[in-house]
């Protein structure tokens, strides 16, 4: 990772789980300086600018970075974000955050950050780099405009009162938790959550631990997990031949049944199927477990009895 050669001792590093409340602190103002409600409560500010971060911080278009001081205190962070613009067809990265704390201003960590964006722009196949600034912040429009940006249009928006619907008791525990793609550093935490699940596993076979970091390694996405304060809620396996898309080890903590996270989890690891080109995804459960019988029909999967599951083994463990 980028180490910012000319400030030593700042380092550049990807966002981790513990850091979220870390980049809510840091994000808040500018969040609710550009996308302040009239009338809104910090609270209520809060809490929605909290419910965004935690949907979309982690998703597979999105990557956020973290300064750290000489101190490890953090100075400062980048949210980047591609989307793909359907009228010219283009992939662009936009900012979607670029802030410094107000200690470490005027050392050109900003300007870095910037230098920075526009190398995963180039690294990502991005055609554009884009940002959105409030037209009074004139000290960040001369840093941008420094940095060889120009101003491209103007965003224009209007207030529009809508009913809004009230957030069940499950929507809001999906909420409180940070969902994203499992990694190999992850595994220690996921065979707690099988324990803990009472999902047998084959620790010295095919789920040995070497061989499903590999594999988690290996993959943009392998699996999705659920964290809630940093614990393993949900987490399932994925995976695609070229054809067919599994969901796999599907798993909840007991004290999280019930509350959707599971099916937020089938729905992620649908998506990620989906984009990876699968035409048919599936899922083998026992006949027995009615419980993710139910979950996967109430995610729009069907039941096929006309199929029988064959395989062979190794051994015991395979």
């Amino acid at each position: 990772m980028n180490n910012f050669a000319n400030l030593p001792g700042f380092t550049l590093r990807e966002l981790a789980p513990s850091d979220i409340e870390t980049f809510i602190e840091i994000g808040l103002p500018t969040c609710a300086f550009m996308h302040g409600r009239l009338g809104a409560s910090e609270k209520d500010m809060r809490q929605r600018f909290t419910s965004f971060v935690r949907d979309y911080a982690f998703e597979r278009d999105s990557e956020i970075f973290m300064v750290e001081a000489p101190d490890r205190t953090i100075a400062a962070q980048l949210w980047l974000h591609i989307t793909h613009n359907r009228f010219n067809g283009l992939r662009e990265l936009w900012i979607w955050d670029v802030t410094v704390r107000e200690a470490y201003r005027r050392r050109g960590i900003g300007k870095n950050l910037l230098e920075f964006a526009k190398n995963r722009a180039l690294e990502s196949y991005c055609k554009e780099l884009w940002l959105l600034v409030s037209s009074i912040n004139d000290k960040a429009v001369k840093i941008y405009q420094s940095a060889g940006m120009g101003i491209s249009g103007h965003l224009l928006s209007i207030p529009v009162q809508s009913e809004i619907e009230p957030i069940s008791s499950s929507e809001i525990e999906v909420k409180s938790a940070v969902l994203r793609p499992l990694r190999g550093n992850d595994l220690p935490a996921l065979f707690d959550l099988w324990t803990a699940a009472g999902l047998p596993f084959r620790p010295q076979g095919r789920d040995h631990e070497d061989r499903l970091a590999r594999y988690l390694n290996g993959l943009s996405v392998g699996g999705w997990g659920a964290f809630i304060s940093n614990t393993l809620a949900g987490a399932a396996l994925i995976s695609y031949d070229g054809r067919k898309g599994w969901i796999e080890r599907l798993a909840t903590r007991p004290e999280h049944r019930g509350t959707g996270i599971a099916k937020a989890i089938v729905a992620a690891a649908t998506q990620s199927l989906k984009d990876s080109g699968a035409f048919v995804i599936a899922a083998l459960i026992e006949e027995e477990n009615t419980a993710s019988r139910r979950l996967f029909e109430s995610c729009g999967y069907k039941h096929s009895p006309t199929i029988c599951y064959y395989s062979t083994r190794d051994g015991p463990e395979s």
